[in-house]
């Protein structure tokens, strides 16, 4: 009989890897737990979407519990006919008929099979009128048949579960991609976080080949290995160095032209839509920064926009834009498809201000493709592009960290405590004084970024 109890959701986290449900077990203490506001944002929106789903079944059982042989489900609604699981995702996916087969084998093996498996999630094509209809935000499809497809090797699942939890040391570790999102990485395999391979961009599958041929480090893989032109620049950065190429670099600045706008927007994507006309999960543009550079050598500029009202904040925004940048010079941004999808969503919401929306879209300047090229790649970005990754390689001197907000999850999520009627006037100016100046500082390290590299071409 097994004596430790395993939930379903253990089964589902470590489906690739048997020691990570083995640890989870017996040594949770060794688990690096890290916050992360995005996804503790999702679990929230999730709540309150499964609150709307569960309205409408007002009769129904809910999270109900069955254990059989150690292993623990609880229902979200179960209902005379049928069992519902309520994801707050906007299709069907095999993670969710995974979530819903590992029920039905408790279920089956208690007695309690109700025949039918539903999955009730998000209709994101549905766009809010006058108030909120709950019967178009929700969808519910039948995925019986696709749970009774996958019940034979789910139950095998279950088994190895079963017999991991009983046993008496842990299995061996099975290394692949999965190991970098796990809470036991820096227990179990510390030397997979120094630049390791995980790093390799889009690496995909080969990442897990190489893994299983041994080679753990960018610096180990073998000279025959097939990889593209970036991977092999990163290969050769692990172990020389930075590597800079000026004539690329300076041939891509000298495409800027002035004045050069430094601009940065932040977005909620909110899940129950709360202004006419949005959907769910639309980015809400709440937020823009913009440091002006008029010319060269010039004193630098800073002008901002932020709405703090439970209103619908874009066409404010869309105003301020209008008014600010005028119809010359180059907007830089990082990632520049971000920037790109707000603009043409405010394009579409607002056709007087389409001309100049897409007149802003075609001026765009992507900082990030100086590094996504490869022009710059340094070991310490540990694969990534992120502008939280090159900023303090560039300009050590610049940090995100003193800020009380100091990245975009906590930015949204600030914005929608600050418009919320429940928080305080004093709370509600400093998250606004703390917004102001995390956009700001996203700005000024663009333009901080450009003047390290201006500098770099000219060494």
């Amino acid at each position: 009989m097994t004596k430790k109890l395993i939930t379903k959701t253990l089964i589902k986290s470590y489906i690739d890897c048997q020691k990570g449900l083995y640890l989870e077990l017996n040594n949770p203490e060794l688990k690096n737990l890290k916050d992360d506001p995005f996804l503790s944002y999702l679990a929230s929106e999730g709540y309150k979407f499964e609150d709307i789903v569960i309205s409408l079944f007002p009769n129904a059982n809910l999270q109900a519990t069955f254990t059989s042989n150690g292993v623990l489900v609880r229902t979200d609604i179960l209902t005379d006919d049928s069992l519902i699981e309520v994801k707050s995702s906007t299709s069907v996916r095999n993670e969710d008929i995974l979530d819903i087969a590992i029920q039905a084998c408790i279920l089956k093996e208690t007695g309690n099979d109700p025949g039918v498996y539903k999955l009730a999630f998000v209709d994101n094509t549905y766009s809010l009128a006058s108030s909120l209809d709950i019967n178009r935000l929700v969808r519910f499809e039948d995925v019986t048949a696709l749970v009774d497809e996958i019940h034979p090797e789910v139950e095998d699942l279950i088994k190895i579960a079963r017999k991991t939890a009983n046993a008496k040391r842990s299995p061996e570790r099975e290394v692949g991609r999965h190991c970098l999102s796990c809470q036991f990485i820096e227990s179990c395999s510390p030397e997979l976080l120094d630049y390791s391979i995980f790093h390799l961009r889009r690496g995909g599958k080969k990442i897990d080949e190489l893994l299983n041929d041994g080679v753990n480090h960018l610096k180990d893989i073998p000279s025959s290995t097939k990889l593209s032109g970036y991977q092999e620049l990163q290969v050769k950065a692990s172990g020389s160095g930075d590597i800079i190429n000026r004539d690329s670099i300076n041939a891509t600045l000298n495409t800027l032209r002035y004045p050069i706008y430094y601009l940065d927007f932040e977005a909620a994507p909110i899940l129950i839509p709360r202004y006419k006309g949005s959907s769910p999960y639309e980015q809400i543009t709440f937020q823009v920064s913009i440091h002006i550079e008029e010319s060269a050598g010039a004193k630098l500029k800073h002008i901002e926009f932020l709405h703090d009202q439970d209103t619908d904040p874009r066409r404010g925004l869309a105003q301020f834009l209008d008014q600010k940048i005028n119809e010359q010079g180059s907007i830089v941004v990082y990632h520049a498809s971000y920037e790109k999808g707000r603009l043409k969503e405010i394009s579409d919401r607002y056709p007087e201000y389409s001309i100049k929306m897409n007149g802003l879209i075609s001026r765009l300047w992507d900082l990030e493709t100086i590094f996504t090229k490869g022009h710059y790649l340094s070991s310490k970005f540990n694969g990534s592009t992120s502008i939280k990754k090159v900023l303090p390689v560039l300009v050590p001197a610049l940090s995100y960290q003193d800020l009380n907000i100091s990245n975009g999850a906590d930015a949204f999520i600030s914005y929608l405590q600050m418009i919320d009627d429940k928080t305080t006037s004093r709370k509600k100016r400093e998250i606004y004084n703390s917004l102001l100046q995390y956009c700001k500082m996203d700005t000024y390290a663009m333009y901080a970024i450009v003047e390290a590299l201006r500098e770099v071409c000219h060494e």
